[in-house]
């Protein structure tokens, strides 16, 4: 059966023997590094009592390629450069409507999913059954839009809501969630004048699959020296297993990757995202407008309020970059304002947020301790919940 979306499944570890209800984990995976580097999560699932799925994205190995017509709705970052401000609204605009488009592939390829595998759904008094959907690091960035966007796209025969337990934004950095990068030193290989493009890729791939000591401030985050040991997840995945986990074609200047995150950060659409993930839209009857007589805005507005309860979690290694770890801080300072501020219509409203930290993990936490990982998926205990 051909599912629509565009998806890959990569690799399905099944339902657990004799189990009726049980968690799902479907897992999205980043930037260039594809559902292969979550394989050593499968043989954890039975001991979970839980299934996992693993999905391959647009552009990635067994997934479709984008459309034409997708394509042009991403910025070429080559050879254009707006300076006129229709012109960059115009490129804003295009990229919003291509994660709208690239959101409501994921919710039809989940409603699909369900039938065709047989998911079973969420239970209200248990939590270790339903889906628990996962973007890491760019799949974030599939997560953030799907919750934005998800009021306006009709219900279906599957009532995909009923399904899902919680979304997971897993080691999310910084410029992917539209927070500004600090004032004082943010370090990343991919904006160092000093390194020609080839070693900027080298010099990158150990950065972020190293380890770091961060302290508990924005200052006292380590930007560049990585810990002596553990060492690098790179230096422990062998010439023979690369190529079963990486797909460089859409990471490379041009590619589909490079130009969402590029042009995603220059026209600021993670910020939107963000916020559209983070804060619910307004009551049903101000959504209307006044008098309440838009019939279209109150049924937007009643479901995305069905998915109001949607728990969001951020979940972050300890040892990652420094992005994620600032992430972290940023995302709870923001929490912990908008608690803060308002009252009555003006007070936000917000869906359930937490925020995980992995002990001693990095960035590919999954390769190198991936008991961690997918127990914090499926745990119940948080650091912090708003």
């Amino acid at each position: 059966m051909t599912l629509p979306g565009g998806y890959h499944i990569f690799a399905d570890s099944g339902a657990p023997e004799g189990l009726e209800h049980y968690p799902t984990v479907v897992i999205i995976h980043g930037y260039v590094w594809h559902a292969g580097v979550f394989s050593r999560l499968l043989p954890l699932a039975p001991s979970r009592r839980s299934r996992i799925i693993l999905l391959n994205r647009k552009e990635y190995p067994g997934a479709a390629p984008y459309t034409a017509e997708e394509r042009a709705l991403l910025p070429d970052l080559l050879h254009d450069s707006p300076t006129q401000e229709t012109e960059t609204r115009l490129a804003t605009e295009k990229l919003q409507t291509f994660m709208k488009l690239c959101a409501q592939e994921l919710y039809e390829y989940l409603q699909a999913l369900v039938v065709e595998r047989h998911i079973p759904p969420a239970c209200r008094t248990a939590q270790d059954c339903g889906i628990v959907l996962a973007g890491w690091s760019l799949g974030a960035c599939w997560m953030t839009a799907l919750l934005t966007y998800v009021a306006r796209f009709p219900v279906g025969d599957v009532p995909l809501r009923e399904y899902i337990r919680r979304v997971i934004l897993y080691d999310a950095p910084t410029r992917l969630l539209g927070y500004p990068y600090p004032a004082h030193d943010p370090y990343n290989p991919f904006a160092d004048d000093s390194l020609t493009y080839e070693e900027r890729e080298r010099v990158f791939t150990t950065w972020i699959t190293s380890y770091y000591a961060h302290g508990d401030t924005v200052d006292t985050l380590e930007r560049r020296k990585p810990l002596d040991a553990p060492p690098p997840t790179i230096a422990s995945i062998s010439p023979e297993e690369l190529p079963t986990m990486l797909h460089v074609p859409p990471g490379m200047p041009g590619g589909s990757d490079w130009a969402l995150l590029y042009g995603g950060v220059k026209y600021d659409i993670f910020t939107g995202l963000r916020k559209g993930t983070i804060f619910l839209a307004p009551e049903p009857e101000i959504a209307a407008g006044v008098g309440g007589t838009d019939a279209s805005a109150r049924g937007s507005a009643a479901r995305g309020d069905a998915w109001a309860d949607v728990e969001v979690r951020y979940v972050w290694g300890e040892c990652s970059v420094w992005e994620m770890p600032y992430a972290a801080m940023m995302l709870r300072q923001e929490l912990e304002d908008a608690r803060r501020t308002g009252s009555g219509l003006r007070q936000p409203r917000i869906r359930p947020v937490s925020i995980l930290r992995v002990e001693g993990a990095n960035h590919f936490a999954h390769w190198d301790c991936p008991d961690r990982v997918l127990d914090a998926f499926l745990t119940s205990k948080v650091d912090f919940h708003a």
